[in-house]
This record gives structure tokens, sequence and C-alpha cells, in this order.
């Protein structure tokens, strides 16, 4: 045998034993430029450079073209230009194995070899293209063997199941046949349906599951992409692909029905249809038991998914008439949230249903197991304690009041809020659920009453506390209908020279039946029951007109009006504010409203936000009663206010000295370094006087100055003004 036969024989042997085109291609260009001592080869077939060797990155594509189809020269850069040898493959297109090297050109032998060389990897690739297109033939007619058995299971598994369905099968069973037949035809992969349960979060449950471990995590993650698609997802994660089908009952999204495979993403078509027909059967069995889920809604709070009222009182009541005797009491806790409407308002209801949730959540871990927690509706919720006597239910009641205590985070904020509780004790073995249930609520409006934070037990006395409750509500009604209310006006007085810059409007009720009532009394109760927003209201346009029609004889003549925390935490409260000014024709800069520290401080944020608001309406703003609350120099600084109203317990001993008359001075001095106007409040005499104008304080007012006046006798009262003072 001669060298050439030799290496022709290697070639033959290297390039058969590849399995696949290119590698057979690869084997064949370095021999083939190895046996010729040539410089660099490659492959041209069907147009395209393939198994190029020994030209680095940069491959001459064009140059390698051209010689295949009869060139003699090749220019390679940095080797220059070399002596090429095209060596057709065989077949109809120019497919060609070439070589090439700097020297001599190639000679008669070695092209003869190559030419071999070229017919027997020619040879090598078709019949790797014929054994690749049989092996395919029968992987597919395999592959539609095992389909036909496939669909034969999913019909059988699809029958058995609408068959449950048809007999009413406890849905369980149902929902329990659709994953096992899921996951038999998956080969025992792990397959879950989530059901999405109530409340903002619509947080997923496991109803069912089959195959795989116990310890598998649920893919939630995929499941909340296809109910949020309405579409089929499958999407790899750690150890493999996610398929997830989602769950529809009467067109709404209901849950998922989630398997966990091993491979990759682009294999799962069919299993993708299969799971869809799985999915589609938990729907339909689902929508077959949406009676019994009517049933549950009907008796379940959608947003917290705790028990309605409905539900309490039937649960209260089975309780107690299943009870043996009053040595064992059964205890109601009635909890109001406190602060929860100003969040409602200024936030919107996604914000105030997800804070419910939250609510909810926290209750559930202040009671046990047995116990019932349930929401009465708005932000009203009871807590049933089995065997609790007093002592029991009154460290529960503040255990609810310190959790609610705590921030809760809600739409990227944080949100404070309080809880009042009321508990009634059951003490008659024929007592109503209806009964203790509105007794602990009476006693929550005593513990109301009294403060926020506060827990109270309910005492028979109380109850005629809550009908005469009940009824100076009905008539602040009556008294705002009918035009009860009048205003009084109380000037502020600048202390340097005596002159009246402001009117301050002081709310007045004279009830037909009640005779004079305090502010301090039916002002609580507006709050409480949404009045003080229309209340607010009239006070802000009554003193608006009346103020633009003395400022006719005193130009200057500005306003200020008290406003509480639920009129700032209303979203239209800057209309309403707008809307005054409007009506009367007044100037923004000519108001004040003044708003007490611990209305600011209840929730810092959304009283520095609304703040903003008015402060962008031009409208002056004012603390009231400041050094009672907080009085923070941290926080004051972020506020956009204009004026500190010191309040009148500091007055009352400004005439002393030492440490009484030093926190009048730096409230005066942190006012000045802010930049900011004081008011005293409550100058009650000519040394209370005298001492806050050494001081520096700017403005006054109290019944020393000026008592609140009647609108008919103010101009004159502001005429004598200066008189007076002096």
């Amino acid at each position: 045998m001669n060298w050439s036969t030799h290496l022709l024989t290697e070639f033959f042997t290297a390039v058969n034993a590849a399995e696949d085109e290119q590698t057979a291609i690869s084997n064949a260009v370095e021999r083939a430029t190895e046996m010729v001592e040539a410089e660099v080869g490659a492959v041209v077939r069907e147009g395209k450079v393939l198994g190029a060797y020994g030209f680095g990155p940069a491959v001459p594509e064009a140059g390698l073209l051209a010689v295949a189809t009869g060139d003699c020269l090749l220019e390679v850069a940095g080797l220059g230009e070399l002596h090429a040898a095209p060596n057709p493959l065989g077949g109809e297109q120019a497919d060609a194995l070439i070589v090439a090297r700097l020297n001599e050109p190639f000679g008669p032998e070695e092209r003869q070899m190559l030419q071999g060389m070229a017919q027997v990897l020619g040879l090598a690739l078709r019949s790797i293209r014929v054994l690749a297109a049989e092996r395919h033939l029968r992987a597919e007619k395999e592959q539609q063997a095992t389909s036909a058995q496939t669909r034969q299971r999913l019909v059988e598994s699809l029958l058995t199941i609408q068959r449950a369905i048809s007999a009413r099968r406890p849905l369980p069973e149902i929902l329990d046949a659709v994953t096992s037949g899921a996951c038999e035809l998956l080969d025992g992969v792990k397959v879950a349906l989530l059901l999405a349960e109530g409340g903002p979060d619509r947080r997923l449950s496991v109803a069912s599951t089959s195959g795989g471990t116990d310890g598998e995590p649920q893919p939630e993650g995929a499941a909340r992409a296809a109910m949020a698609s309405g579409t089929v997802v499958i999407r790899p994660d750690a150890t493999g692909t996610v398929i997830a089908a989602p769950v529809r009952v009467t067109g709404e999204m209901a849950g998922c029905l989630v398997a966990h495979l091993s491979g990759s993403v682009d294999q799962y078509t069919e299993q993708r249809d299969q799971m869809d027909a799985f999915a589609q059967q938990v729907s339909l069995a689902l929508t077959d038991a949406k009676t019994v889920e009517a049933v549950r809604e009907a008796h379940h709070d959608p947003v917290t998914g705790l028990p309605n009222r409905a539900l309490f009182l039937k649960i209260l009541n089975r309780v107690l008439s299943s009870r043996g005797t009053s040595a064992d009491p059964t205890s109601v806790l009635f909890i109001d949230l406190d602060r929860f409407k100003a969040v409602n308002d200024s936030l919107g209801h996604e914000a105030g249903d997800q804070l419910l949730a939250l609510v909810a959540r926290r209750l559930r871990g202040c009671v046990r197991a047995s116990d019932t927690t349930a929401r009465l509706g708005g932000d009203e919720f009871a807590a049933l304690l089995h065997d609790s006597p007093m002592e029991a239910a009154t460290i529960v009641g503040e255990r609810v009041v310190s959790a609610i205590k705590e921030p809760f985070r809600v739409a990227g904020r944080e949100i404070f809020i309080g809880a009042s509780v009321g508990i009634a004790i059951s003490r008659e073995d024929a007592e109503k659920s209806e009964t203790l249930l509105h007794n602990a609520d009476v006693a929550m409006y005593r513990a109301k009453k009294d403060g926020p934070g506060r827990v109270l037990v309910y005492e028979p006395y109380m109850h005629v506390e809550a009908l005469d409750h009940l009824s100076l509500r009905g008539d602040l009604q009556r008294a705002l209908r009918e035009g009860e209310f009048r205003l009084q006006y109380q000037p502020l007085i600048r202390l340097g020279d005596g002159m009246p810059t402001g009117v301050e409007a002081l709310i007045r009720w004279h009830s037909p039946t009640r005779g004079f009532v305090s502010p301090v009394d039916f002002i609580p109760i507006a709050e409480e029951f949404g009045l003080i927003v229309d209340i607010g209201q009239w006070v802000l346009e009554t003193s608006a007109l009346q103020v633009a029609r003395w400022r006719r004889e005193f130009p200057d003549l500005g306003l200020n009006v008290n406003v509480s925390g639920h009129q700032l935490m209303h979203p239209r409260f800057s209309d309403t504010v707008l809307r005054a000014l409007a009506i009367a024709g007044l100037p923004s800069s000519a108001v004040t409203l003044e708003l007490t520290e611990s209305v600011l401080m209840s929730e810092p944020d959304l009283g520095k936000a609304a703040l903003g608001t008015l402060r962008g309406l031009g409208v002056q703003l004012s603390i009231d009663d400041f050094g009672t609350g907080y009085s923070s120099l941290a926080y004051l600084r972020e506020l956009p206010v204009d004026e500190l109203k010191i309040d009148r317990a500091f007055i009352a001993r400004a005439e002393l000295t030492g440490e009484d008359l030093a926190l009048v001075r730096t409230i005066v001095e942190l006012a000045q370094i802010l930049g900011l106007r004081t008011v005293a409040e409550g100058i009650e005499n000519a040394a209370q006087l005298e001492a806050l104008r050494r001081l520096g304080c700017g403005y006054g007012q109290g019944y020393h100055l000026c008592r609140p006046t009647d609108a008919e006798e103010l101009p004159s009262r502001l005429l004598t003004q200066l008189v007076e003072y002096r």
C-alpha cells in the first residue's frame, strides 16, 4: 500500500466514525489539511463555509466560495496569497473540500488523493443525512403511537372525572381525581391545584395535590402569571419546568392547576394541552359547586375572609344555646378601629381593604384557634371567646389594642391606627346573641369616648349613655338641617400695638331641647358619625362670607377656622376650601386653617401631604394648642405651616417667673427661628399680656383682650379694641 492509499484509509476511518455531519466535516478538514501539509482548510457546502481550520478569527468566506467555483488562489489575512485546491464532494451543488498552502501548488498525486478524500466525505455526509432521516421517521412513528396511547389515557381520565361531576360526588374527591389523573398522565410528576382565597391579597392555598414529594414548594409565581394572563404558562425554574393552567369559575379566575416537570420548556407542548384539559375539568367541577360557594360567600366577608355578622351571630347563638351553666362564661369583644376612615378617604378604598385584611390577620393572632373572629362591617370587628371570664377577656382585649397599635405597611406607606374594645360577658343562660353583641358595642363606644386605645367591660349604666349618644346624633343632624348652629368670632390681636388682625370663627349650638351644648360635647359625636365634614363646610363658608363683608371696612382682616382630622384627611377637603373662597370672594391668603398637633401626628405622612395640598391653594396654616402634644422640632421643620398657637395651659402661668415662663419663651424663640408667627391663646389678665409682650410673642387672643362676640356686635368691638387695649 503506497502512502496516499494509507492516508486515504485513515481519512475514511476518521470521517465515518462521526455520528453527525458537523463532526464529520471538522474531522475531514483537519485530517486533509495536515495530510498535505497545508496551512488552512474548509468545506463549502450548500453555499456556506463549514469546519474552517487554521484561519484564526477571520475566515475569508467570500474567497473560499470563489475557490469552490474554480479559483486557485486564496487570500488569507496574516499569510498572504495561498495556493488553493478545491475538491468537489459530488452531487449537483458546488460543494467542495478546500485546502490551501503557501509554498507551492499541489501536485497531481496530492490532487488525486484530495479528490478521493472529498468523495469519501461527500459519501459519508449523504449517508449520515439518510440515517438521520430514517431515525427521525422512526421516532416520529413511535411518538405517534405514544401520543395515541396518551390521548386514550387522557380521554379515559376525563371521562372518569366527568362521571364524578355528574354523580355530584364530593368536591374534594373530584379535585383529587383531577390531580391524580394529571399526575398519572405526566408520569408521576407533582401536580397541585391552587385555589384563591378571599381578601385583597388573594392568597393561594393547596386544594389538592398528587405525586412528587411533600417538601416541594408550590410555584405560586407561575400560577399567578397564568391567572393574570388567562392562558397556560410554561416557564423554567431552578429544577426544571413549571406548567400552570388557569382555572375559571363563571368567567372569573379562581385558581390554577400546576405541574412541575424536570425537562426544558420547549419539549412540553403536548403536556401543555393536557394540563389545560384537566384545568377545564376543575372549572366545570367548581362551577357546578358554585351553590355551595355562594352559601359560603353569604356568610363570609369578601375583604378579610372572616365570618360576617350573620355567621358570627349564628355561631354565638349556637354557643350560648349549648353551654352548660353560667360558670362557663362566653365573652364577646367588639373592636372598632380608630382613624381608619382617614386612611380610607386619603389613600382610597383599595388601600383601605388591604389595611382591613392586615387587621384581620393580626386579630386572628390575638385569639385561640378555637375562638372566632369576624368582620361586622366597615371598620368594626368582633371576637367570640369560649370559656373566658372577664379577666381573660380583658387580657385579650389589651392584646388586640397593642397589636393594632403597631404600624401597618400599606400602599408603600407606614400607617398608624388604633383600636377601642368593648367586652360583654354572658350572664344568663337565656341571653340572646344580639343582646350580647349589642352590649359589647355599647362598651366599645364608652371606651372610645374615654380616649383611643381603651378596653372596657359592659356595665348596665352604659346603656343609658348609649341611648343619649344616639339621641344627640339625631339632634345634631337636625341642627345642621334646620340651621340651629351659629358662629361667634374672637379677634386675634397684634400685641405690639393692639391692632386686630383677624378673627377666629367659633361654632355655637343652642338646642331647642337641650339648651346650650358645648362644642366639647358635640364635636366628638359629629366626628364619630361623619357629620363633622358637613358642619365644617358650613362653618368655613359662613365665616368666609362674613369676613369678606367686614373686609370692606377692615381691609386686612383675616379669618382663622379650626379643622378636624376627619376634614383634613377627606379627599375633597381642598375643593371645599376653594368653594368657600369662591363663594365669599375672599383671597386665599386671608384664611388660616388651624389644626392640632395630635391630628397631624396621628398620620404623619398623610398629614404632611394634606398640608402640602392646602398650602398650594395659598391659605395659611396654623398648629393649634402647640406644646400639649409631640412638639417635635424635627417634624415641625418639615411642615408647611405659618403659625404656632401656644396652648392656654402655658399662658395661664405666663405671668409667673422661672420654669413656667421659660416654657413659653422656648416656644416663642422656636417659632422665631423657624420664621413662624406666634399666637398666645387664653390671655385672661394684664399680667399675662405684659409677660407675653416682653417675651416677644407677636399675637394673642383671650377674654382680657376680647370675648367671643356675635357677628352683629363685632365691628364695634374691633373699632374700640385699640382704646380698650391701652
